[in-house]
């Protein structure tokens, strides 16, 4: 499982991990104090899990500082903030612990 599990903490790790992967990625944006991304995160490992290394998870702590600009991008309405990108573009979106959301975009990422 965490072979395909990605830590963002930098621009340039965003840049290279996320934008220019040429597998999905699916990007949680959460914060340790989070309770709903602390219930969101397993969730997620597991899908991972059950995609057998077509698409990949990144995890991006919004409370690390050279990751503000990406954070305020992307995880400006509220945490955990959850996207799906492929070839650098952004294909969906949600926010909040919602395992039906996550297993659609899970879904989705097998697709791309």
């Amino acid at each position: 499982m965490q072979d395909h599990t990605l830590t963002i903490q930098s621009e340039n790790d965003w840049k290279t991990l996320v934008l220019e992967n040429a597998k999905p990625v699916i990007v949680d944006f959460y914060a340790d104090w989070c309770g709903p991304c602390k219930v969101l995160k397993p969730k997620l490992h597991s899908l991972l899990e059950q995609g057998q290394g077509k698409w990949e998870l990144a995890i991006v702590n919004v409370d690390i500082e050279e990751l503000q600009k990406v954070s305020s991008q992307y995880a400006s309405q509220g945490i955990p903030a959850v996207y799906l990108f492929h070839k650098g573009q952004q294909i969906s979106t949600f926010l909040g612990n919602n395992e039906a959301k996550a297993k659609d975009m899970a879904a989705k990422a097998l697709t791309l």
